[in-house]
């Protein structure tokens, strides 16, 4: 029986068919246009936009390329010297596009775009980053309802992502990059407020924007709308022109018209490449003045009083100039003179807290400069200082990201350090108590901005009790419910409490330093002194009783405040410097060290006070809240009629004891297991773990930092973008790609199938053989 053969001829088309909507399905998906520029009604041409190089000489140096220009810095400071050029190259356009942080998710968007790129992303050719920036030098750029919107909101930062291209491809345009990263986080056009280029923006790349997306450019680069719309005029003259001859000489018409137009844009970009070439060089010097100034050396000595390459303990000690800066020198100070021209700019050139900290602004992502707190220090004795590392919390749009508080919350812990190794520790206490004037600070540690620091949280101390114990307040009425008698004593001593640590030879951890608040009769207790009663006209009972109120319902309050409330900071700073202080005591009695020559030294003249506080004045405060009642409570009732309660606040700060509560191996691993790592990072880039809110920020040694200590950080910061990158959404058009040979092979395995089907049956019995229509080989 022989199947008809219109039946064979439909199922030959039936699957060719199926088989070419599925590639041209595949065609569309790999051609189709970027997000926002498939109904797109711009005319084709480079974007319109406003012209800054009409405005200025060097356009570079407006606001709106400000992020851009120190995008192209921090990747000049991270490349290897022979490849530094490669930052500042002419051909790599740089752009960048400010965000509405009013539309953005904080935690989906903001957090985590900010996160990635503390400092910038440079993944092979690829370099983008995400920061914050003010509003204010933006104004005149942005439209006036988006500005408006900004006011009512009280939002005075944006979020701005800039890109360099890459080179050679020309798919990634900068624009590219940046459309990518606002892929990756969701971030649509809508939060878009102005767009940045380099060059005039391409005409593809134009419709990478909102239409109504105010964009400027620093020179005019490609061809222009009005030029495009004239080039297709001029070039439908010339082929009217020549009609009569034919199709040949129309295409040569044509052809001389593009060629026209062709030389004039090739002489328009080849204006703007030269003049990138001295716009971005003085970019550069002015970065570098700006940025690489940096004020100190990092844990160094004095380059005059050099010691010998390789000596731990320094012999010149008291006469040395010991100031940590974070912003410190990248090249030794200790290096010979003919060295220091080799050292600058080199590939350690750049710490993690010195490349933040360098310059002023705000230009550093989502970092709370007023929560850094020493964590880390090694004394790895090279002979030219330490290394260290500080912890500081991830919050952008919400913490104080100016540098300026970065370099100031820097020099009070590095002062503060060298402060408790050079003073005896049985001096490290103040006093604020109105009857002993005599004995408010230890002379010597009352001229230095540590004893400073200790007064004015003594004082805090007092008003944050003041405020805690106002009967206005719930808890205030419920204190004073059960306060007996009319005399109550609020002695207490801020004091450090255990404080957890893990030492790795000359390194060490400050895993937690929490700091305790005892009320004086505990206080003196544990120093085996015995403590006079406060209020001597009331019995005993009634003064345990209302000690034991204060410590049940105000003390925890209390207690928590002075280790969370950002009043207190400077306290927990100078606090930490001292575990670190007298680690390295202990350190210093084991080895030699760099500065165990200042340790008992006596000497604080190069970190006295540069102000003219004096421990009175703060003194002086206290005794005029005192006597004009901040602290004392006079309306509480008692059968309608007004009882006076006398009400004395004394204490102080106590850091001449610090415990130490030594974190073992085994624990520090399994609870720490990536501290190491991030330290380590952090000594050449601010260092950040997936989902961790807290950003490192380190230093090597000067010669570590000459010597390029941060290279191994590079390439772990490279695996972990490239890593990183392999966990992106992959678009539809790759998909396409990496699914085509699993799409073709398909059909190819049908038609397989088949044929060994047909060959099966010719090798069948005869009426089979017939059915096929083929005679058997």
């Amino acid at each position: 029986m022989d199947i008809p053969s219109r039946t064979r001829t439909r199922f030959a088309p039936s699957w060719a068919r199926g088989l070419a909507a599925l590639l041209l399905a595949l065609l569309v998906s790999l051609g189709s246009a970027p997000p926002g520029m498939a109904d797109d009604k711009r005319p084709p041409g480079a974007a319109k936009g406003r012209d800054l190089s009409l405005q200025q000489d060097n356009p570079l140096l407006a606001s709106p390329f400000e992020p851009v220009e120190k995008l192209r810095y921090d990747l000049w400071r991270e490349l290897p010297k022979a490849d530094k050029d490669e930052a500042w190259n002419p051909y790599r356009n740089g752009a960048a596009v400010y965000l509405d942080p009013t539309v953005l998710d904080y935690d989906d968007q903001i957090m985590p775009l900010l996160h990635e790129t503390t400092t910038l992303s440079h993944t092979g050719r690829e370099a983008w980053a995400a920061s914050v920036v003010q509003v204010d030098p933006l104004r005149n750029y942005l439209k006036r309802a988006a500005v408006q919107r900004l006011d009512h909101a009280k939002m005075g930062e944006l979020v701005v992502v800039s890109a360099l291209n890459v080179q050679y491809d020309k798919k990634r345009h900068s624009e590219d990059v940046i459309q990518e990263v606002l892929d990756k986080y969701g971030i649509g056009d809508a939060a878009e407020l102005l767009g940045s280029s380099e060059r005039q923006h391409c005409s593809r790349c134009a419709g990478l924007y909102h239409p109504d997306t105010p964009l400027v450019f620093g020179h005019p680069f490609d061809i222009s709308v009005r030029e495009w719309v004239d080039r297709k005029a001029e070039i439908a003259r010339a082929r009217n022109k020549v009609a009569h001859l034919g199709p040949d000489a129309q295409l040569k018409a044509e052809k001389r018209v593009m060629a026209k137009y062709a030389r004039k844009v090739k002489l328009r970009n080849g204006t703007a490449k030269d003049k990138l070439v001295t716009d971005l060089d003085e970019a550069r010097r002015g970065l570098e003045a700006r940025y690489g100034g940096e004020p100190d050396p990092a844990f160094s000595v004095d380059p005059n009083k050099c010691p010998p390459h390789g000596t731990g303990t320094q012999s010149q000690g008291l006469q040395q100039t010991l100031v940590l800066a974070a912003a410190a020198k990248a090249a030794d100070p200790c290096a010979d003179a003919e060295d220091t021209d080799t050292a600058k700019g080199s590939a350690g050139s750049a710490t993690g807290l010195g490349s933040t900290l360098a310059g002023p602004g705000m230009g550093t992502g989502g970092i709370d400069f007023s929560s850094m707190e020493l964590r880390y220090l090694s004394d790895p004795g090279d002979g030219s200082g330490l290394q260290y590392s500080f912890s500081a919390d991830f919050k952008p749009l919400k913490g104080d990201a100016r540098t300026a508080t970065g370099r100031a919350a820097l020099f009070q812990s590095s002062d503060a350090f060298f402060v408790w190794l050079s003073l005896a520790p049985q001096n490290f206490w103040v006093n604020l108590n109105p009857d002993e004037p005599e004995r408010i600070v230890d002379d010597r540690l009352g001229r230095t901005d540590a004893g400073k620091v200790m007064l004015e949280a003594d004082l805090e101390m007092k008003k944050t009790v003041g405020k805690l114990i106002h009967p206005h307040s719930a808890l205030g009425r419920k204190f004073w419910g059960g306060v007996r008698g009319d005399c109550m004593s609020f002695r207490n001593w801020i004091l450090p409490a255990p404080a957890s640590v893990h030492q790795d030879g000359d390194k060490l951890y400050i895993l937690d330093a929490p700091l305790d608040v005892k009320m004086e009769t505990q206080y003196l207790k544990d120093n085996g002194a015995s403590s006079a009663r406060s209020c001597p006209e009331q019995d005993k009972a009634t003064e345990d009783h209302n000690e034991a109120l204060f410590r049940d319902l105000i003390l925890p309050r209390l207690k928590k405040a002075i280790n969370t409330a950002p009043e207190y900071a400077e306290l927990r700073r100078v606090h930490l410097a001292r575990v670190a202080a007298e680690w390295y005591r202990e350190l210093s009695r084991t080895k030699d060290t760099t500065y165990g020559d200042l340790i008992d030294s006596g000497d604080i003249d190069t970190w006295r006070s540069t102000g003219d506080w004096q421990p009175t004045d703060t003194f002086d405060r206290y005794v005029d809240s005192y006597t004009k009642g901040e602290f004392k409570v006079t309306d509480r009732t008692t059968k309608g009629d007004t009882t006076y309660v006398r009400s004395y606040v004394y204490g102080g700060v106590d850091l001449t004891r610090i415990p130490l509560k030594t974190v073992t191996d085994d624990r520090f691993t399994s609870d720490f297991a990536g501290l190491p790592q991030s330290v380590g990072r952090s000594l050449n880039a601010p260092s950040a773990a997936a989902g961790d809110e807290t950003v490192w920020l380190g230093s090597p040694t000067p010669r570590q930092a000459k010597a390029g200590i941060g290279a191994p950080a590079k390439r772990e910061a490279q695996e972990k973008q490239e890593a990183q990158e392999a966990q992106e959404p992959v678009s539809s058009g790759t998909w396409a790609l990496r699914l085509l040979p699993a799409l073709l092979l398909a059909p190819v395995a049908l038609l397989w199938l088949r044929r060994r089907r047909l060959n099966n049956a010719r090798r069948a019995n005869h009426l089979r053989r017939n059915a096929v229509g083929r005679p058997r080989r």
